[in-house]
């Protein structure tokens, strides 16, 4: 389940080309955020397709509030990091180029908030702040 404060978003549709993950960050035609898988599958569905979010369908984009993600590609995380995305991976970097704002790094594991090792928090509201 992906971590999320109550925030806003809106709905997209996955014109990326790829196929998205439910939870993973993302950015299409200037919005981003995390992407929420809301088709339901079928029974007979394999178990991937249900974190899945297949080329052409809708989703809901949480742009607002703050999100739990990977660390991994943030090199040497800490708090008050400004944090973009690459449009054309959708993989979180703190190197500014032509990368779209995505947030700053509010929560690290160690700040007695709970966060999981490997795990940073993301205020997606801050990213007007820099």
């Amino acid at each position: 389940m992906t971590y999320s404060r109550p925030g806003a978003g809106t709905h997209l549709v996955n014109s990326t080309g790829a196929i998205l993950t439910h939870g993973q960050p993302v950015s299409i035609g200037g919005i981003s955020g995390i992407a929420i898988k809301q088709k339901a599958t079928k029974w007979s569905d394999p178990f991937t397709a249900a974190t899945q979010i297949q080329t052409g369908e809708k989703f809901w984009c949480i742009t607002k509030g703050i999100v739990q993600v990977d660390s991994a590609p943030l090199t040497t995380p800490a708090k008050g990091d400004p944090v973009y995305i690459v449009v054309a991976t959708n993989v979180l970097t703190k190197t500014v180029g032509s990368n779209v704002k995505f947030g700053r790094i509010v929560e690290l594991p160690g700040d007695g908030r709970s966060v999981p090792a490997g795990k940073a928090r993301i205020d997606l509201d801050m990213k007007d702040s820099f």
